[in-house]
């Protein structure tokens, strides 16, 4: 039986044509033939037949198998033609498959071609086109994906034409070239090379004037149908057959020196890349760019990406292709001389050793002649900085330089070169490369274990391959295994230790770090101890205990390494592997570090709050040990700013503190973020002040236990878990009493008032409220008395006494504008709004809820905006002012989907019933 592809789907049996049935059962055999011998998935199958499938479409799959067995049964062989295999599998006997014969020959052709062979390699060539009829699958109807399918066979095809050409050029055979040339021209009028290539063997049999008639035939269709000019290559004929370039003729033969084809072999199971793949596939354009350096840390997966480029492109190259490992980060070797890697490149090309001049600079001369003429594609793997790339870099724009290297050779891309930093995989790269490594069930069976596998790992691919060699080499054991012994930051470089220092993560990172400057090396330990996911150059500078402009130039050489990355200017950070290895290499001078940068938060974040909220009760500080560290803002808005973008390394420095025995720093610290936190981000604010309170009672300071008590039980009352709250008030409470502190026993009642409040239970709000006015005036703290004031109306008004509300609301707002106390007047203003509406005054409502919004948004407080912009919409609906109504909901919706705040539902249900 043979089985037809290469035009027609064909099968032939015993000198007859099978008949294989109508379009779409032709279709399920040619997606079967798509991996001959081997399983394909139904949904593979049906993917490629049908572009939307029916639920019927798997009943007639079945079918359409059932028949097609039966078309291809042999009565010889018991065994049906098409078996189930994990998938459905057409067994192919070798010699049954025409491309199967077709990449005999060309595998032949390609292998005589490069020892020099050239009349066998042109029949050899020959014997595989003539398998091809016409265009792959010709008649095949299957899914639009099915082109997929046919276009790397008609790449195979046009490939093995292209060489058939040269080695036909090569032999002299030009005139007997121009009719084949001419058909396939024909029939694909847009492939420049194959333009190239008639151009030129009808200039060899004097034909000049019909040689630049296909150029502009093939200008003016490609200006038609994809509206550009012809490309270098083509350009470049025209312009030597205009000038009678005399080294366009057929050169006389001589020994033939075979083409190099260096490149060492792809990764197998090569994952994602997608974006840097089509980056690297732009050089292959007419931009005239010859050199492209693949940068990133150890472990990233250059060499690999590079690997799988070259192998992808390599026949566009067809005067060779060089690897040449320089060594510029081995761990057991130098770096490779210039004129060594020299004298290894030009040995490639056939010069004689004897011909080799001493002198570097001439040998790199000599390179860029040889390869003046030719397209070769070079990847120059390792290297360590541009001086060792320089020398070997061709002349032409018609070669191309793939470099890698952990350093980022900013002086070859000042020269041009393409740049292109290489990421870290994201996790749904990550997961394929594990499971096509794994090839078993526990990626479908563990998945949780697999996903914290790729978590501890962070995207690095070496990192992966470590592990997936682990779980492979023990397939017995369970991925929760290896997850678990991943977890432990501070263990993970053992877990992923190997004794191949290639492949052993602290070998890799250590290349890298040895060649740091001692200051450099010193400040990427220290910046190990920074707890946030990014580093700005202030932080940077505390934790090195330098000035920020020699901090940045040390940032630039960690950048330049790749030990560090800036994903936004101004702000740098580790990888987590990374991140591991200069922690374990700080030991105890880390201490320091961690003191001098908890001092620059403390302060930073303290004066911050103090531009945010001047009228709250002041905290000393002690001294700072660097007041030029200390960040300095405008005004509250700037400080807000400053708070969102270093939130998280806030709230971690606060565990760091504790960690490192700070205790003193943690509670403060926690202090400061309160104003931040408490704009709907409890559970970080349960979080901080939870940790808080462990320092303060190990320090044994009472004021700090009472300061902190009181805020975790606002945060755990704002989460529901009233009780917890109210047994910490109590505890706290009692400290205030044992000091006789009227102060923290009147803020304790005021916090006791909210959390009544929260629950419904407005009575005993207002009498909490009460205590904490009568404490407030006894010592004269006007801006608590105006907030006590202020809760005690805002109580009366939400149990239905509007009009006793506002009289404790009016005498609130006049002590907070007397204290300017700015957050105190719009909380105000929002309860007169509340208590005006319940009392059916709802134009003097809607007046005082914008005064309170006008406040809110000057003070950044979009939490507390949002409630007062519900209210406002909410009073415009009582009016009957839906079209009001809708646009406050709406703005109102758009804060609270930021905030991913729980009442944005709700909202959305209010908008939806203006529309029932």
């Amino acid at each position: 039986m043979r089985f037809s592809v290469l035009g027609p789907l064909r099968v032939e049996t015993g000198g007859r044509t099978v008949a294989l049935g109508g379009p779409r059962q032709r279709a399920v055999l040619a997606a079967l033939l798509t991996a001959p011998g081997e399983s394909v998935s139904r949904a593979r199958i049906m993917d490629l037949v049908w572009d939307d499938p029916t639920p019927s479409a798997a009943v007639n799959l079945r079918g359409y198998v059932s028949k097609l067995r039966a078309a291809l049964h042999d009565p010889a062989d018991p065994e049906p033609r098409i078996v189930w295999d994990q998938g459905l599998r057409l067994r192919v006997a070798p010699g049954e498959l025409d491309v199967w014969e077709f990449d005999r020959h060309t595998a032949a052709a390609h292998r005589l071609r490069d020892e020099g062979r050239l009349a066998e390699a042109a029949e050899a060539y020959r014997a595989a086109l003539s398998l091809v009829r016409a265009d792959p699958f010709q008649d095949v109807e299957g899914s639009t994906r099915f082109e997929e399918v046919r276009t790397p066979l008609r790449e195979r095809r046009d490939l093995a034409f292209e060489r058939y050409v040269a080695t036909g050029l090569e032999l002299g055979r030009h005139a007997e070239l121009v009719g084949e040339l001419r058909a396939w021209h024909a029939r694909q009028p847009l492939w420049e090379h194959l333009a190239a290539q008639l151009m030129l063997a009808l200039f060899r049999s004097g034909r000049r004037s019909e040689a630049l008639a296909v150029f502009q035939e093939t200008s003016e269709t490609l200006v038609d149908e994809l509206g550009t000019g012809p490309d270098r290559e083509l350009r470049q004929m025209h312009r030597r057959i205009l000038a009678d370039d005399p080294g366009l003729q057929a050169a006389t033969r001589g020994p033939r020196v075979p083409v190099p084809r260096q490149l060492p072999a792809a990764s197998a199971h090569f994952t994602g890349r997608a974006t840097e793949l089509a980056a690297l596939d732009g050089l292959l354009g007419d931009s005239g760019e010859a050199v492209a350096v693949l940068s990133g840390p150890g472990g990233i997966g250059k060499t690999a990406l590079a690997l799988h480029w070259a192998h992808r492109v390599a026949e566009k190259f067809p005067d060779g292709q060089i690897h040449l490992d320089l060594r510029g980060f081995d761990p057991a070797a130098a770096p490779l001389a210039a004129g060594e890697a020299l004298r290894t490149v030009l040995d490639a090309h056939g010069v004689p050793a004897e011909h080799l001049p001493d002198d570097t600079d001439a040998r790199s001369a000599l390179l860029r002649s040889v390869l003046a003429d030719k397209r070769v594609l070079m990847v120059l793997d390792n290297a360590r900085d541009a001086a060792q790339v320089r020398p070997l870099l061709p002349g032409t724009a018609d070669s191309l330089v793939l470099v890698t290297s952990r350093n980022r050779l900013s002086a070859l891309t000042a020269s041009g070169a393409r740049p292109l930093h290489l990421p870290v995989l994201d996790a749904a790269d990550a997961e394929r490369f594990l499971r096509q490594r794994l090839r078993d069930r526990r990626p479908a069976t563990e998945p949780e274990a697999l996903g914290q596998i790729i978590a501890s790992c962070a995207g690095l691919p070496l990192a992966l391959a470590v592990a997936a060699a682990r779980a492979v080499n023990d397939p017995a054991f369970p991925l929760a295994a290896l997850a678990e012994e991943l977890r432990p930051a501070e263990h993970r470089l053992d877990a992923l230790a190997d004794p191949d220092g290639s492949t052993d993560l602290r070998t890799v990172f250590a290349c890298s770090y040895r060649d740091l400057t001692p200051a450099g090396a010193r400040l990427f330990r220290l910046l190990s101890v920074h707890p946030g996911p990014t580093i700005p150059l202030a932080d940077a500078a505390a934790v090195a205990g330098e000035a920020p402009r020699e901090t940045r130039r040390l940032l630039a050489e960690l950048t330049r390494a790749n030990l560090l990355g800036e994903p936004v200017p101004g702000r740098y950070g580790f990888h987590d592997l990374t991140r591991a290895y200069a922690a374990e290499l700080a030991g105890a001078e880390g201490r320091d570090a961690v003191h001098r940068l908890l001092d620059r938060l403390l302060h930073t974040a303290h004066a911050a709050n103090h531009l945010i909220d001047p009228n709250r009760d002041p905290l000393p500080l002690a001294p700072a040990l660097d007041a030029a560290a200390v960040g300095a803002f405008a005004d509250a808005e700037e400080a807000m700013d400053w708070f969102h973008t270093e939130a998280a390394t806030l709230t971690a420095a606060v565990g760091l503190a504790a960690d490192h025995g700070f205790d003193r720093h943690c509670w403060q610290l926690s202090w400061t973020m309160r104003d931040y936190l408490d704009r709907g981000r409890w559970h970080d604010q349960a979080a901080v002040f939870g940790t808080a309170i462990g320092a303060a009672r190990r320090l044994g300071d009472g004021p700090a236990q009472i300061k902190t008590g009181r805020l975790r039980a606002e945060a755990l009352s704002c989460l529901a878990r009233h009780a917890e709250a109210g047994a910490l008030l109590d505890r706290t409470l009692a400290l205030c009493r044992e000091r006789g502190d009227l102060v923290e026993q009147a803020h304790t009642f005021y916090v006791r008032a909210r959390v009544e409040h929260r629950q419904g239970r407005f009575a005993a709000a207002v009498e909490c409220s009460m205590r904490a006015l009568d404490l407030y005036g006894q010592v004269g703290h006007d801006i608590g008395k105006a907030n006590a004031l202020n809760a005690i109306g805002w109580n009366h008004t939400l149990s239905g006494d509007h009009a006793g509300a506002i009289g404790y609301c009016l005498r609130a707002l006049d002590l907070m504008r007397a204290t300017g106390d700015r957050h105190g007047q719009a909380a105000t203003l929002d309860s007169l709004g509340h208590a005006l509406r319940g009392l059916g005054r709802h134009a003097e409502a809607v007046a005082h809820f914008n005064a309170a919004l006008d406040l809110y948004r000057g003070l950044g407080n979009s939490h507390e905006e949002a409630s007062t912009i519900l209210k406002l919409a909410d009073t415009h609906h009582a009016t009957g002012d839906r079209a009001a109504a809708r646009r406050t909901w709406e703005r109102a919706l758009a804060i609270l989907d930021e905030l991913n705040h729980p009442d944005a539902r709700t909202v959305r249900e209010k908008i939806a019933s203006l529309d029932r």
